[in-house]
């Protein structure tokens, strides 16, 4: 199969999906490989880590995926950068080639419904959710992996075993680093919305935190009991997104607005 090409120019790093000021241009060429595996060729002429070049590609990854989680898989890179002495001309050239798994789907955020609940209810129900929003997050943080895996919902676990999803979960940690402090800036309670893959309630906690590595990360977790059962809530989605320092110094202040927007944090 003839490999098809996309020209990108994307900043940042999202887990599902995310584009921002163009800070590199870069041409991506992909091509189907069997069941629902992408091979991504990213080609450029800057030298990338592997983490801006994942980053790169975050946001097509997300639409060849078509509505499944685009998970990273093996990728290999090469680097050619200029020798001291030569002319500026030579140009530094990057190209990876990275595997892209398309995996099970995942219910959206749900959308706002009349809600049935009181005043009461709502107010319990956020209080619930900033409560199991710190626990997860500090069972992360501090290495109680197994706590925070059990918090999920049978659908994300579903899409990983435990020893995955800790690995995945802690090559994410060493990128950002610590985390050093965290803001639960919006929770939204929804009372069986109308688009909602199950009955139930569902409470949207957005948050922006900042880690030792990256001065911003932003992203949300829905939390769901499912309706006519006073069972806990479980986790059952979660995106993130990490701004780093150097899209930070490259992103012009007139467009951290936009960045911000565009990575869910609080604007």
């Amino acid at each position: 199969m003839t490999p098809t090409h996309l020209a990108i120019a994307i900043s940042t790093c999202l887990f599902i999906s995310v584009s921002a000021s163009p800070a590199w241009a870069a041409d991506l060429a992909y091509k189907k490989l069997s069941g629902n595996s992408v091979e991504l060729v990213l080609s450029s002429d800057t030298s990338l880590t592997v983490d801006q070049a994942q980053a790169m590609v975050a946001e097509p990854a997300v639409k060849l995926c078509n509505g499944k989680i685009p998970e990273f898989g093996k990728y290999k890179f090469s680097s050619n950068d200029p020798i001291a002495g030569q002319p500026a001309s030579n140009k530094t050239s990057f190209n990876m080639v990275q595997i892209l798994n398309c995996v099970a789907d995942i219910p959206e955020r749900p959308k706002q419904a009349i809600s049935k609940l009181n005043e009461d209810d709502i107010a319990r129900f956020k209080i619930e959710g900033n409560k199991l929003s710190n626990a997860y997050m500090s069972a992360i943080d501090n290495g109680y992996y197994e706590v925070a895996y059990n918090m999920l919902g049978k659908s994300l676990k579903n899409l990983s075993p435990m020893e995955e999803w800790q690995t995945r979960t802690v090559a994410y940690q060493a990128q950002i680093g610590k985390q050093l402090s965290r803001d639960f800036w919006r929770i939204t309670v929804y009372d069986n919305p109308p688009n909602a893959y199950q009955a139930g309630t569902y409470v949207a906690v957005d948050y922006e935190t900042k880690q030792s590595i990256a001065p911003i990360t932003c992203g949300y977790l829905i939390w769901f009991q499912p309706a006519g059962t006073k069972n806990n809530f479980t986790l059952m989605r979660e995106e993130y997104g990490p701004i780093s320092e150097d899209i930070l110094k490259s992103t012009a202040a007139a467009d951290m607005g936009k960045l911000r927007k565009q990575m869910k944090c609080k604007t």
